[in-house]
């Protein structure tokens, strides 16, 4: 019934605090005047006002998990308590409730559902839906004809009373119909007339305004609306001098799991930016020249390979590629005859290329190559004597504190990481199989949208590179149909001038683009656990971008 639910509050950070970091609760979008959270099928709004509020509303979860739920929740909060008990059994609901309140006094149910069971220990992927909504207004009569109008009935068959509660809905679902100065079960909390909005699953949508009048207007999210109707699965966040961020689909299929604003994506090949900016400082520590040739760097690897460490990060090397973007469609083929389960580190790459011949002369033209970077990536090594993944988080994910990124094996994925998914036939398969299980040099890293966002900012404020190298990783070195390529990062002109700096990934079951917009510092990072639909978000968000300039 509930697919979101509008708050408001003037305890913003407080409230954000609470939910996320005390009751781990999953954001999945947020502005700097609100936020939201996943509550299994629905979504609860908290939107900053400037005067207090307190509402009361209810989350339905399994039946069979009450207990454990109970034990979770009493573990984060005190539960509330009446006449000595703090859980009770509704026998006209079928149902346990145990309550809490939040920082804004806000009364909060959790309704355990004797009909519904789910295996395993409490989480707060546990939570099945939003289950009651207070609507508290002195006109109750008049707005519970106005509810019932929308073909939304009264339980009972009394109708509405103004001097009771009212529940308005079916099933395991309600609005709750109350005149205010009502104490709420299980607290001191008084009822009180504020403002809300609530979006139904079939669309209809209800807005009580500060008086308690039911009105007309709605809130308008245009941005995530159209993200919905993309299908999109993934994390966008756009940072200006302002921040918006949003996640939608799940990052597990099977459990339900939701995207949130903090989980872990791959990025495929978005991912070269790093073992490019890794390269730079060795050039800058005098450890390693931009001219220095890879035959004479790792003569017993690549004894034919005369090119330099300038055309490997400009793709305009040569060099015989090991999956040829251009001439092959199909990744999955690879590991036909090389497991992808064998593939762990660059040196198992080797004999995908190494050994065949060079594809036209060095610095001759620019030609996307992925076995040019897994070659720098053995460069490092050798030079650090770390493990590539090592190195990377030495020298960039922790100086930009990058605290969720890394190169993660597909078997070993971290909590909070989405399995990328490959549609096929009108069903579902995890890219488990279908990308080496561990990335490197050439891609694979796994970010959160935030990591992006810091990467750009500790980029472009010098904290990797100095601001020379940093020109130079940015200047526009080669040119293509696609524009302009500096070191691991693609430049888009303007009449010669750069108007975005961007990197990008595609993989079975990866899509992402993350670019830093000069102009006004601005970055926008979309995530997506599908093969599709990043690019669509981004040409989404940067319409939207158009229209505020």
């Amino acid at each position: 019934m509930f697919k979101k639910v509008t708050f408001y509050t003037n305890q913003l950070k407080e409230m954000k605090g609470f939910y996320e970091y005390q009751l781990g609760f999953r954001i999945v979008e947020e502005d700097e005047t609100s936020f939201v959270l996943s509550i299994g099928e629905s979504q609860l709004v908290f939107q900053e006002s400037d005067r207090a509020a307190v509402y009361h509303y209810a989350f339905n979860i399994p039946g069979n998990q009450f207990t454990l739920a109970k034990s979770w929740a009493s573990s984060r909060i005190e539960l509330n308590r009446q006449e000595g008990m703090d859980e009770i059994f509704y026998a006209n609901f079928n149902a346990d409730a145990f309550y809490f309140q939040d920082p804004a006094g806000n009364v909060v149910e959790f309704i355990g559902r004797r009909n519904v069971d789910r295996m395993g220990n409490f989480t707060v992927d546990s939570l099945l839906n939003i289950s009651e909504v207070s609507i508290t207004t002195p006109f109750v009569e008049e707005v519970g004809r106005q509810i019932e109008d929308m073909e939304i009935p009264v339980r009972g068959n009394k109708g509405i009373d103004a001097k009771s509660l009212n529940f308005l809905g079916q099933g395991d679902a309600f609005i709750i119909l109350v005149a205010p100065k009502r104490t709420w079960y299980f607290s001191k909390q008084k009822s009180e007339t504020h403002p809300l909005s609530i979006e139904f699953t079939d669309g209809r949508q209800i807005h009580i305004t500060e008086e308690g009048k039911l009105g007309k207007e709605q809130v308008e999210t245009p941005i995530s609306d159209d993200m919905e109707q993309l299908d999109f699965s993934g994390v966008a966040l756009w940072k200006t001098e302002e921040l918006w961020s949003a996640a939608k689909g799940f990052a597990d299929r099977a459990n339900e799991r939701p995207n949130a604003l903090t989980t872990r994506f791959g990025i495929a090949s978005g991912s070269k930016v790093f073992t490019a900016v890794t390269v730079c400082q060795l050039v800058e520590e005098g450890k390693l020249s931009l001219d220095d040739l890879l035959s004479e760097l790792l003569p017993e690897t690549f004894p034919a390979f005369e090119v330099t460490i300038h055309q490997l990060l400009t793709h305009t090397s040569g060099i015989p590629d090991y999956f040829d973007e251009a001439i092959m469609d199909d990744f999955e083929e690879l590991w036909t005859k090389h497991p992808m389960y064998l593939m762990q580190s660059g040196t198992d790459f080797l004999p995908l290329f190494q050994h065949q011949p060079m594809k036209f002369a060095p610095g001759e033209k620019f030609h996307y190559n992925n076995a040019g970077f897994i070659a720098l990536g053995l460069v490092v090594e050798k030079i650090t004597g770390q493990e590539f993944a090592d190195a990377v988080e030495e020298r960039i994910f922790k100086p930009a504190d990058m605290e969720h990124a890394g190169y993660f094996r597909l078997d070993r994925l971290p909590a909070e990481t989405a399995f990328g998914y490959i549609e096929e036939g009108g069903s579902w398969r995890t890219n488990q199989y279908a990308i080496p299980i561990k990335g490197g040099a050439d891609g694979g890293a796994f970010v959160t949208a935030n990591d992006m966002t810091k990467f750009w900012e500790r980029l472009m404020d010098y904290t990797l590179l100095s601001k020379d190298m940093t020109q130079q990783l940015l200047s526009s070195h080669a040119t293509t149909e696609e524009g302009a390529y500096g070191y691991g990062v693609w430049i888009e002109l303007e009449e010669e001038i750069p108007v975005k700096y961007h990197v990008m990934g595609y993989d079975p079951g990866v899509n992402f683009h993350s670019g830093y917009y000069p102009s006004d510092g601005s970055t926008l990072t979309v995530l997506s656990n599908n093969s599709g639909g990043a690019y669509e978000v981004v040409e989404l968000i940067e319409g939207a971008m158009k229209e505020k300039q």
